[in-house]
């Protein structure tokens, strides 16, 4: 066991501390907040066969200091315990947990048993200064240049999983970024990335609006391998909205020919005057296959970038959200790929406890024209409890 614990230990301890505190009449100049949850995870190919068991203790911390007026430190710590089925049967699962996508390596195991290990990680940890209409952000950071809702060719800096839900924070990268707002509807953006490998991605964006559409462009270059630039919208459409991406990356090595590849989405949504909610989404990827046997765990489990967004050239997505009262909400997605025929369907059902406690249930099931000994089909089903405070 490492020394690491009780750091960690010291960490979560305050944080329920702290918040047992906000009764204290005392101005402070910083914060610690996150939550607590705890999930469990029931899989299987066929129900009337083997059933799979995992569960996840998930922490989080916040801490945000605001050194003065100009200047603030932000760092979020991800804290989760594993145990379960999966990591008695899959040795490699710790160390594929505990790997860092960054130039700096802030992710560690605290500890591993047979069937338990314990991961931790700083996906937040920047400085950010404010100096009239500039804004400087050094560290490591979350960069969203996405519009659109589950599919996101703008997002060079760290695309992340629909399919994750449980991260609703999404990965950050080490990076130096500058904002320029030359006025209340407009921003210029300038941002460096460099990853656990030592490649740079660099790249520039300016957004503006246009008769009630915000408009972006923006061009750069990816991951040490291809120039790309690209453009963006989001707006209104018959009382909907309407937003929209694509990007164009070529690669470098090859600059003079016509190698390059489009990735594109576009996404449309309707909320009706009973609050039921309608999404439509749709994307492009020239990087796709256009014909492919489907695979549960590499389309599941598929390390996302702007260039690998799905295995297939096409795919199309629907959600139907609806809060039957304040407190209970329902959803239910589902995504279809014509290249390789394979359906998902994910349903979800969140409810308020109380302000700061909430029980949810999640199931995500795949379908495909692959037989199921080959991973055509798989079911998972989560059940899940958290805290904030």
């Amino acid at each position: 066991m490492k020394q690491k614990i009780p750091l960690i230990l010291i960490f979560l301890l305050s944080g329920i501390f702290l918040s047992a505190q906000d009764d204290i009449p005392k101005q402070r100049n910083w914060s610690l907040n996150g939550y607590v949850k705890f999930m469990q995870t029931i899989s299987f190919q066929r129900i009337d066969e083997n059933w799979m068991t995992d569960n996840l203790i998930h922490n989080r911390l916040i801490f945000n200091w605001n050194i003065t007026s100009n200047l603030t430190f932000n760092t979020q710590m991800r804290n989760r315990i594993f145990f379960g089925e999966t990591v008695t049967n899959f040795q490699q699962y710790p160390d594929i947990v505990d790997r860092d996508n960054g130039l700096a390596d802030m992710t560690f195991n605290v500890f591993e048993g047979k069937s338990v290990f314990m991961n931790s990680t700083f996906d937040r940890l920047y400085l950010d200064y404010n100096l009239g209409k500039f804004q400087f952000t050094v560290g490591r950071q979350r960069i969203n240049w996405g519009q659109t809702f589950v599919w996101n060719p703008n997002d060079l800096f760290n695309a992340y999983s629909f399919f994750d839900f449980d991260y609703e924070e999404k990965p950050g990268s080490d990076a130096v970024r500058i904002q320029f707002y030359p006025s209340y509807s407009s921003k210029l953006e300038v941002a460096v990335k460099v990853d656990s490998g030592k490649n740079v991605t660099a790249a520039a964006l300016y957004r503006f609006n246009v008769k009630g559409y915000d408009i972006q462009v923006l061009g750069g270059y990816y991951a040490g391998t291809d120039f790309t630039v690209g453009a963006g919208f989001s707006g209104s459409l018959f009382k909907g909205g309407l937003s929209g991406e694509v990007t164009y990356f070529h690669p470098q090595e090859s600059f003079g020919d016509t190698t390059g590849t489009f990735v594109l989405t576009l996404a449309y949504n309707y909320t009706f005057k009973n609050s039921l909610m309608l999404q439509f989404e749709g994307l492009y990827n020239g990087y796709g296959n256009k014909s492919a046997d489907f695979n549960v765990v590499d389309f599941y489990f598929m390390q996302l970038t702007p260039q690998n967004l799905s295995l297939t050239r096409f795919s199309v997505f629907g959600q139907i959200s609806y809060p039957f009262t304040p407190l209970f909400q329902g959803t239910l997605s589902a995504m279809y790929n014509p290249n390789d025929n394979s359906i998902y369907f994910g349903p979800s059902l969140v409810y308020s406890l109380k302000n700061n406690f909430e029980l949810a249930l999640f199931a995500q099931y795949f379908t495909s024209r692959t037989p199921i000994d080959e991973g055509g089909k798989g079911t998972f089903v989560y059940w899940r409890l958290k805290w904030s405070f």
